[in-house]
């Protein structure tokens, strides 16, 4: 999907939290291949806005278009498309490492040849090889971000 196309645009995306203005009237265009950062002080609304750019939280007004698909309407086209890691992401303590990923993998329908390849090159990017076995819950903070980080990209979304 390019042809001169933006993979995200806004707008006058708003989001409205009862009666607080969480993201005022955002206008945003991102080509694909940009890479774009979102800064702010705390309360600016770059957590909100992303969590609607992932199809997480409903549009109170504007327009959301991401990878060509209308935030309004389609927002679970979206989730395919977009890795989207929060703040505080969830992993399952209880699982070990390969357990994580393969309950990642499977919400996006990644089986068999293919997750072992995505798989064992996700646990060599992220330096977790030899803990594959660990439990998630038992993995030091650090280890736990980068166990996030792949498997929010297990499904290898054209969009992070």
């Amino acid at each position: 999907m390019n042809n001169g196309q933006p993979i995200i645009e806004t707008q006058a995306l708003t989001r409205k939290f009862k009666k607080t203005l969480a993201v005022d009237a955002l206008d945003l265009s991102i080509q694909p291949g940009e890479l774009f950062g979102l800064v702010g002080p705390d309360g600016a609304g770059k957590t909100t806005t992303l969590r609607l750019l992932a199809g997480l939280l409903d549009i109170t007004s504007g327009t959301a278009h991401v990878a060509g698909y209308d935030l309004a309407r389609q927002a679970e086209s979206v989730k395919p498309k977009i890795g989207y890691m929060a703040q505080q992401f969830s992993l399952y303590g209880d699982l070990s490492v390969v357990e994580n990923l393969l309950f990642f993998a499977e919400l996006y329908d990644i089986r068999g040849a293919k997750f072992q390849e995505r798989m064992e090159r996700l646990l060599a990017f992220a330096k977790l090889t030899k803990f594959k076995d660990r439990r998630a819950g038992n993995l030091s903070g650090g280890m736990q971000k980068k166990l996030a980080l792949a498997c929010t990209l297990i499904h290898q979304p054209g969009i992070l």
